[in-house]
């Protein structure tokens, strides 16, 4: 009964428009069709469910093959990771790509000499600080002790080199806290309209008389119509009293240095301190603005100042959008430029 229900033909009976029962009648060839209608939508939702089973997995193996190619140059750069997590600043990673990841790997290296460098840099700063304490700290040390023993009074002037050490520690702790304002970028600027013209003129009569020790001439000259900027005038003042005394200092008797004012361009004006000096070695110069950096002999401490002026006026230089750059040859002298925006 159930299979000719199931696989039969149905047919309603109606007597006087109205369904009084049905009629089933069993015939092979329309019950073999029939069973094929049934069997095409159960067939194809088994089709499907297989056939989407087995491009699952085919498509996670594919996934798996694919994520442990991709990242097979990672896991060669995760152990340099590593090393460098641990402290070992500078290792490198090896390169055999040219892709991304060779890329990766690269900026990887980059990075890790950077660290390198940067604790290089912090350690001699360490070592330089505490060679500049502790030599005036020695001075002092040695002067109090040599009073103490001798057991008289002390007389004002025996005290004076005391003080002189003590100025001098009071300028480099000075000088190195306005020199970490300024590469933090919280050094504050009183900006304003600026003649630098008249600001060149009035540190050339300033400095003279220091000039006028080594029977050095100062030069200004003035080569612009447009000497107006928007700066700040001490700092700037700063920079160019840190750039003369050095071309003093290092500029024999009867010398000179030039102090120029000039528009290379239509947005910047240029400011050049020129002198007739000892000049520079080449392979001095890429670390002449480094903090208590000193390239030779002719550049010691007994020389004067604290080895921070140049860092220092670089600086001042980089907080008004502006560039100094540096030109010498041994014994020919040395040119510093320094470009100003308007």
């Amino acid at each position: 009964m159930k299979l000719i229900t199931r696989l039969g033909v149905r047919n309603d009976i109606i007597i006087n428009e109205r369904s009084v029962g049905q009629l089933y009648y069993y015939d092979p060839e329309i019950a073999y069709f029939n069973k094929i209608m049934i069997g095409i939508p159960i067939s194809v939702v088994l089709a499907l469910i297989g056939s989407g089973t087995l491009l699952i997995i085919i498509a996670l193996f594919i996934a798996y093959q694919l994520s442990g190619w991709l990242a097979s140059p990672l896991k060669v750069l995760l152990p340099s990771i590593e090393r460098l997590g641990k402290g070992e600043l500078g290792v490198q990673a090896e390169v055999n790509m040219n892709d991304e990841y060779g890329e990766i790997a690269h900026a990887f290296n980059r990075m890790s000499m950077d660290l390198q460098k940067a604790e290089a840099v912090r350690r001699s700063l360490t070592a330089d600080i505490a060679h500049e304490l502790r030599t005036p700290l020695t001075i002092m040390g040695g002067k109090l002790d040599d009073l103490q023993q001798q057991g008289q009074s002390i007389r004002p002037e025996t005290l004076l080199p005391i003080q002189d050490e003590l100025i001098r520690l009071n300028r480099l702790v000075e000088d190195l806290r306005t020199l970490s304002l300024a590469e933090a970028g919280k050094l504050t600027l009183h900006k304003a309209a600026t003649n630098i013209a008249g600001l060149l003129q009035q540190v050339c009569s300033a400095i003279e008389p220091l000039a006028d020790e080594k029977s050095i001439s100062i030069q200004c000259e003035i080569n612009t119509v447009q000497p107006i900027i928007f700066a700040d005038p001490s700092r700037i003042k700063q920079v160019l009293f840190n750039l003369l005394t050095n071309a003093i200092r290092y500029t024999p008797n009867q010398g000179t240095v030039h102090l120029r004012l000039r528009n290379d361009t239509q947005q910047n004006l240029a400011i050049v301190v020129e002198d007739s000096g000892i000049g520079i070695a080449p392979e001095h110069i890429p670390h002449l603005f480094d903090r208590f950096y000193r390239g030779d002999e002719a550049r010691t401490r007994d020389g004067g100042g604290t080895g921070l002026g140049l860092a220092i006026a670089k600086q001042f230089v980089l907080s008004h959008q502006g560039t100094i750059e540096v030109e010498s040859s041994l014994n020919q002298g040395t040119r510093f430029i320094i470009q100003l925006p308007y």
